[in-house]
């Protein structure tokens, strides 16, 4: 197998970089990290030979640029999971899998209110911006999630699935908005939303996006 490198952007904005990058942590998967920060000299004269698309993440088997390229995070868990089968990137139980996948999907396909109104932003606390009542529908609906499937498969951890898998690398950005903009939840969803914020990968994380001082327009709407 190949070594792998993994594409990402700024670690302070980029929650489509961060899932990968915790599933692979998390879960011990070796890699190396490329980092191509968004509106740099270095993205604008190496983007188009680190990722097929001009966005991120990517994953590389081989040489960035001259190996094999995974694009889109949905692709890039199910690429590790064929490279490393039992490393737990989804949970073991067939029917426990296919509700992985499931909220996976759902959410990388919908959610716009809620992504769009409240982007990820580590360092900045922008407490009430971003609610309205279409994010507040968002909202409601993912904690609703969280909680019947903890309910319904969380037994031995305190994951969605127990033991952390990519789903929970998908929900880990979404913690993190709720701090950002001060969104209060409660129950389960909270005790869940405070497990994936206290990982070792998300802590590891959040400490070097406390670092940067780059300032993309684009992703704070409220500054």
């Amino acid at each position: 197998m190949s070594d792998l490198t993994l594409v990402i952007a700024n670690k302070n904005y980029s929650s489509w970089s961060l899932r990968p990058w915790l599933a692979m942590t998390e879960l011990g998967i070796p890699f190396s990290e490329r980092m191509v920060k968004f509106d740099s000299e270095d993205w604008a004269r190496n983007i188009d030979r680190l990722s097929p698309t001009r966005l991120v993440p990517v994953l590389w088997e081989g040489e960035p640029g001259a190996g094999f390229a995974t694009f889109d995070s949905i692709a890039i868990v199910e690429r590790l999971h064929e490279l490393h089968p039992q490393a737990g990137i989804w949970p073991a139980d067939p029917y426990a899998r296919a509700r992985a996948r499931s909220l996976v999907a759902d959410f990388h396909a919908g959610y716009s209110a809620l992504r769009n109104a409240m982007p990820m932003n580590i360092r900045s606390r922008h407490p009430g911006k971003g609610m309205n009542p279409e994010v507040a529908r968002d909202i409601d609906r993912l904690c609703d999630q969280w909680s019947r499937t903890r309910a319904e498969f969380g037994a031995g951890g305190p994951f969605l699935f127990g033991a952390f898998s990519s789903a929970d690398a998908f929900f880990t950005p979404v913690a993190s908005r709720f701090v950002t903009y001060g969104v209060s939840i409660d129950g389960e969803a909270r005790a869940y939303q405070e497990a994936l914020l206290n990982t070792s990968a998300m802590r590891a994380w959040t400490e070097e996006a406390l670092k940067e001082t780059e300032f993309v327009a684009m992703d704070e709407p409220y500054a």
